[in-house]
């Protein structure tokens, strides 16, 4: 075929997808309509295919959080979560190893490394629905826990102190140094006052401080005088505890090294110059993560605790097991407040479950916590027991039958409540809910309370029905409460727990002062079965959630969280929840639903005063995935389009591809993710396109060629000119392109070997994590259908520089410049995308690129023409496109409609 005659109409310019604008109005350059391609300088090519590097996970979950932990010895681990509840980890090249099991099934994960830990908070993408978790690479524990439900069951002066026989030469002076030596152990410590009589060199008679325990038998303490051989006499320990009123509370130290909540105190009179005892304190059985129970101790008519570790010869405190039971110790009231001040910890709060969390200036902050009321004992039964009675809890002396202590070395204490098959109501336990330890209103009058709990079967259960409820004889109030049946528990998975939500009270008018609140099981539970329940937590019914709340630890102290000091509240006027959290030069940023705040530590005060100020009151995220930071800046997933923030005005830039984000499911807007990979230069936006209910798209931005945030903000895919007013396509801009792959979760690996790779978790309930690879020619060995459409050929600038008129042409030839794999599929749309006429393929060959040529025979005012692949294996890449036209030299003009 010959083309003399005809004109060549170039195409070296392939952007991205522009939807914003008719198709037939889009400049040279730009595509009306592509998929599954990605963008590098000067082409366009078959996006990257998915390689599946795992054995699947039984069960063919979907995987919704990915996230790389960087050990303390710098290994790079992966971390998965399922949608079983299920946490697996790469703790061996190459294959995944369960960490743990029974996290909320379904749901999602947020998480940042910190202090050598993963920091984990577990949501359904708006508010947290597990309880936090840290995971050092062997332990997977809670974040904060309860304290002690209660305090010792006695504190009291010890017996009176018997008087030691100084042996014969016992008593020696060398140095001015006095040892002595006991005919029997001592049992003194250092830093004891013992009182010297009766030696037959009197000068060494006198108090003393014990200064040095050479043996079980010998002591020092510090004298000056001659030296002086001498023994016989008497050395009596001299207790130093001041008489008045003592208070003693105990409080936990997990393995993390975190301390608790301190239990209730407990006072006694001392009459001074005894030692005290303290018996029943409590045991945290079972639990592996308590490493120490410490106590601390008010002085004679104070009203603040103290504690003393041991060190330069104070008392020890510490009990450093979790066996001990009874300690008797001696101090004075001047040592005593050299110690520690405990009155911090009284304030401290167990973190609820929450949907975010962020690292910033050695702290953590959460968010989208789940609210609760604080001042209840023992709610989630990590504070101990005393026999089968939680501590803090009443066992009731006419239905507490059947209780029994339980524990999970993963999820700690939990209460079960065993049937007999004979009784119909067991295991009931109570605890006031009118005022706290501290006489605190509990449940506040004209407020209605709902109650939610963790239960699970005890089996082989088959009836019966698990209450908690408020009750009051003097009032007469008796709420239904929350109530669980057999079948409800026998309903969910073998071992799982399900959480369960009801009313527990309306408003009362007063609260009683016996108002308690239950937990029991009646109808009769089968014999030697019946339920498990776990984390029971009491919120206002009106106030479900801290919606603007964030709680920051202490400083190099992630676990610890003050009721106080470490709350900040974000726009807590606005309606809107706290979603997202990123740092950005050392700016803390708060991400809401429509919204967007900022804070910054001002290294004076806690995170409760530093100063909040507004950023955007109409730009933010209804994810807790919808942020991602890149290169010094950040990108937000709000409802009117993907937003760029690099300190300033946020920047919309999908306004390219507005009706394609416009069909994204919005109600279910929480389960999009938003990921910046820095190394390939692509924004990545995971979304549900209505009416799927998870993401089954993935929205990519390709910027490879933009330097800064400001150009990937400024350089669209379509540009006015200045001069003339038309539109043009630069050929460095920002690209978008549709993927369609299916995941529920990504991130940015960092792999063993020092590389970083793009990781997808599934979202097609297959149990596969796949890695996007460049190297990889299909999805798993499924076809990748990417195809790339032009924009229509001509516009009217091209008609007037190639003198074609604007009346109907004739496209007689083709030629592009391209190279891969399989056959080139070409279609051209001579009408418009749904009027498409086929052409015939092309074969392509790699890794040499080569001009394809091939005659056509397409009349049409404008053509816009489609090349892809959609074989298994198949690829392209495309950097030159050339069609070969000429005015229709048969009907220039059609002459009428």
């Amino acid at each position: 075929m010959s083309v003399l005659g005809t004109i060549d109409a170039p195409l070296d310019v392939f952007s991205g997808l522009v939807t914003d604008m008719a198709p037939e109005d889009l400049p040279a350059g730009v595509s009306p309509d592509c998929g599954d391609v990605a963008f590098i300088l000067g082409a366009v090519k078959t996006r990257p295919g998915l390689l599946s590097l795992y054995t699947p996970i039984s069960g063919n979950p979907t995987v919704n959080y990915l996230k790389t932990f960087t050990q303390p010895n710098l290994a790079q681990t992966l971390l998965a979560l399922d949608s079983t509840g299920t946490l697996w980890g790469e703790l061996a090249p190459g294959a995944l190893t369960q960490i743990a099991s029974g996290i909320v099934a379904g749901s999602r994960a947020a998480s940042t490394t910190l202090f050598g830990r993963e920091y984990i908070a577990v949501s359904d993408g708006k508010f947290g629905i597990d309880i936090p978790r840290q995971y050092d690479g062997t332990y997977f524990d809670r974040v904060s826990q309860v304290g002690p439900g209660a305090g010792p069951t006695s504190v009291a002066d010890a017996a009176a102190e018997p008087a030691l026989t100084i042996t014969p030469s016992g008593a020696v002076r060398a140095s001015n140094t006095v040892t002595i030596t006991t005919a029997t152990a001592h049992g003194y410590l250092v830093g004891q006052t013992v009182t010297i009589a009766g030696v037959t060199d009197s000068t060494l008679d006198g108090i003393y401080l014990v200064a040095t325990v050479p043996s079980p038998t010998t002591f020092t303490y510090s004298q000056s005088g001659a030296d002086s051989p001498s023994g016989s006499g008497t050395a009596t320990l001299t207790p130093q505890i001041s008489a008045g009123v003592h208070q003693v509370a105990v409080f936990f130290q997990t393995r993390q090294g975190y301390f608790t909540q301190p239990s209730p105190a407990v006072s006694w009179t001392a009459a001074g110059g005894f030692r005290v005892t303290v018996t029943g304190i409590p045991l945290a059985l079972g639990d592996v993560n308590i490493a120490a129970r410490i106590l601390a101790f008010t002085p004679a008519g104070g009203d603040s605790f103290y504690y003393t570790t041991g060190l330069e010869g104070t008392p020890n405190m510490v009990i450093p097991d979790n066996t001990t039971t009874t300690v008797t110790l001696d101090f004075s009231d001047t040592v005593l407040l050299a110690g520690t001040l405990a009155d911090p910890l009284f304030r401290r709060v167990e973190l609820g479950e929450c949907s975010g969390v962020a690292g910033y200036s050695s702290r953590l902050f959460w968010w989208g916590e789940r609210n609760k009321l604080n001042n209840l004992l023992n709610l989630t039964f990590d504070g101990g027991f005393s026999g089968n009675t939680p501590l803090g809890w009443t066992t009731d002396p006419t239905y507490g039958a059947g209780g029994l202590r339980d524990f999970s070395t993963i999820w700690g204490g939990a209460y079960d409540i065993i049937g007999d098959g004979a009784t119909a109501v067991r295991g009931m336990i109570t605890q006031s809910a009118a005022l706290d330890t501290n006489g605190v209103p509990i449940i506040e009058p004209i407020t209605g309370y709902s109650v939610r709990a963790r239960v699970k079967a005890y089996p082989p259960l088959t009836q019966g029905t698990l209450h908690v409820n408020l009750y009051s004889a003097s009032g007469g109030i008796n709420t239904t409460g929350l109530q669980v049946t057999a079948a409800q528990v026998n309903a969910l998975a073998s071992g799982a727990f399900g959480e369960f939500i009801a009313v527990l009270t309306a408003p009362l008018t007063s609260v009683p002062a016996d108002l308690v609140l239950r937990v029991f099981a009646d109808g009769t539970p089968t014999l030697s079965a019946g339920f498990t329940v776990d984390c029971i937590e009491v919120f206002p019914t009106a106030e479900p959630f801290n919606v603007s709340l964030v709680r920051a630890s202490n400083t190099d102290d992630p676990e610890s969280y003050d009721g106080v000091s470490g709350l900040l509240s974000i726009a807590e006027d606005n309606g809107q929840a706290v979603r997202a959290a990123f740092v950005l030069r050392g700016v803390l940023y708060f991400v809401k639903e429509n919204s967007m705040y900022s804070t910054q530590d001002d290294g004076v005060n806690e995170p409760a005063d530093w100063t909040v100020s507004e950023v955007s009151q109409t730009v933010g995220t209804p994810s807790v995935n919808g942020v991602d930071t890149g290169e010094d800046w950040a990108v937000i997933a709000h409802r009117t389009g993907l937003y760029l923030f690099a300190g300033g005005e946020p920047v919309k830039i999908s306004q390219e591809i507005q009706p394609l984000w416009d069909t994204i499911n919005w109600s279910v807007a929480q389960t999009l993710w938003v990921r910046v990979d820095t190394r390939a230069k692509r924004i990545y936006v995971g979304v549900p396109i209505a009416p799927a209910l998870q993401p089954n798209r993935i929205l990519v931005l390709d910027y490879r060629g933009l330097s800064a945030a400001g150009e990937i903000g400024s350089l669209g895919a379509v540009h006015a000119s200045p001069y003339t007013g038309r539109m043009f396509a630069p050929a460095n801009s920002r690209k978008w392109a549709p993927w369609n792959i299916v995941a529920n979760s990504a991130s940015l690996v960092e792999r063993s070997d020092g590389t970083a790779q793009f990781f997808l978790g599934n979202g097609a309930a297959n149990g596969k994590i796949y890695e996007l690879s460049d190297a990889q020619l299909s999805d798993d060995g499924a076809a990748i259908s990417s195809y790339y459409t032009t924009y229509f050929f001509p516009t009217l600038d091209d008609e007037q520089s190639l003198q074609l008129r604007s009346h109907r042409k004739l496209f007689a030839y083709l030629t592009c410049y391209v190279q891969g794999a399989g056959n080139l599929n070409l279609t051209a749309f001579p009408v418009n995308e749904a009027y498409p006429a086929v052409l015939s393929p092309l074969p392509l060959s790699s890794p040499a690129p080569k001009d394809l040529e091939m005659p056509i025979n397409v009349l049409a005012e404008r053509t816009a023409f489609q090349v892809g692949t959609n074989q298994a294996g198949a690829w392209f890449r495309l950097s030159r496109f050339v069609a070969s036209l000429l005015p229709d030299p048969w009907s220039p003009v059609r002459g009428g409609n």
